[in-house]
């Protein structure tokens, strides 16, 4: 496995300091960090992604919250224009996957009914799925019930991925979420033909650090035994 960490675009002397620590990429959020500048700004700073040993190699936080792709306010070209984008950039930056969490984008209003909710999450993600560009997966991911009101389990968002059946589509495993919606992690072991990425924290979803070895076991453990080498 290839260990990341999940940040903003780091200084030179940080990126030094993780590539000595064992860290082999970084992971920065789409929608505040890829996407705020305009066409000409990214292309201009496009080499300066890469920063000491440190590229971005996944993204998370596909879209912005106010970018709904569930309820009856739900722009569709504009979704699929963002989409498009999204995928042209994480190719020129050579992303391999895109973590489709967004969990504000994806909250149903309330009363709004479940299974609609559902059904236009899995149309978001086929959507994405085909703007995305070869050697770049879509992961959806699963989120807590505090995040969203749709997909919060590692199990759900299985079978959606499953129903939606889109090539490049697949799913990223988030210890923090497992644990909080108190899923147990045998299901990893369900689903791991479908699995592409992994997302880890300590307790209270603060970084990893000494004495979280039995919160993490668990988890690691079960990716050790399914052959996950994945990012």
């Amino acid at each position: 496995m290839e260990i990341g960490i999940c940040m903003a675009k780091p200084t030179t002397e940080l990126a030094a300091a993780l590539g000595a620590a064992g860290c082999g990429y970084y992971e920065p959020a789409m929608a505040s960090a890829v996407m705020t500048a305009d066409d000409g700004a990214f292309a201009a700073d496009l080499g300066s992604w890469t920063v000491g040993p440190l590229s971005p190699r996944s993204a998370n936080v596909l879209l912005p919250g106010g970018m709904k792709v569930v309820g009856d306010r739900v722009d569709e070209d504009a979704v699929g224009a963002y989409l498009a984008e999204v995928c042209r950039r994480a190719e020129l930056l050579g992303m391999e996957v895109l973590v489709f969490g967004s969990g504000a984008a994806r909250r149903a209003p309330d009363g709004f009914p479940g299974e609609e909710a559902r059904r236009q999450f899995g149309e978001a993600l086929r959507r994405a799925a085909q703007h995305a560009r070869p050697g770049t997966v879509i992961a959806a991911e699963h989120l807590r019930r505090a995040e969203t009101n749709v997909l919060n389990s590692l199990a759900d968002a299985a079978a959606l991925v499953s129903e939606v059946g889109a090539p490049g589509l697949a799913l990223v495993v988030d210890g923090y979420h497992l644990s909080e919606e108190n899923e147990d992690v045998t299901v990893v072991r369900e689903v791991a033909p479908m699995i592409r990425h992994v997302h880890v924290c300590g307790p209270g979803r603060r970084p990893p650090a000494p004495g979280d070895e039995g919160y993490l076991a668990p988890l690691l453990e079960t990716l050790a035994d399914i052959g996950y080498r994945g990012r």
